[in-house]
């Protein structure tokens, strides 16, 4: 948790950086971005920390929900590991790797499909809670995509 705040801290700290008027060096628009593409970069990163702490918070006594609470917070660590690397590269100016936006991806989709699986009834409404952050994280990394290139 202290790593996605750290993350959210490093980007909040960029997007002021990149919205000040200051004229220190020439910047590449596909690696720091514009405003619109840095909220998205923070809005993909809202989305996984809050689906991670509804994650958290799902009973996991019986053991088939516990199993897809595990696949879900292993595909949410997944996506985390490939922002941290495509956010090293954008603050050292490299090409974030087209495989980081893949994982980020794939991770999204192991954590949806896991807890799909989830078919205990007393945590229907967070399941269905953390189900929107995950699938809003997609729709904010689509827009990420997008916008910044």
């Amino acid at each position: 948790m202290a790593r996605i705040y750290s993350i959210v801290s490093l980007l909040c700290i960029a997007a002021c950086t990149v919205a000040a008027p200051l004229q220190l060096a020439p910047m590449h628009r596909r690696q720091t971005g514009d405003l619109q593409c840095n909220l998205a970069r923070l809005k993909i990163i809202a989305d996984i920390s809050s689906a991670s702490a509804l994650i958290g918070q799902i009973n996991s006594t019986d053991l088939s929900t516990a199993t897809s609470v595990a696949v879900a917070q292993t595909g949410l660590e997944s996506v985390n590991d490939a922002i941290q690397t495509i956010l090293a590269a954008v603050f050292t100016n490299q090409t974030a790797p087209a495989a980081s936006r893949d994982q980020v991806s794939a991770g999204l989709d192991q954590a949806l499909y896991a807890l799909n699986n989830i078919t205990d009834p007393s945590v229907n409404a967070t399941v269905a809670a953390a189900q929107a952050k995950i699938e809003s994280a997609g729709i904010d990394g689509d827009n990420v995509v997008d916008d910044c290139h």
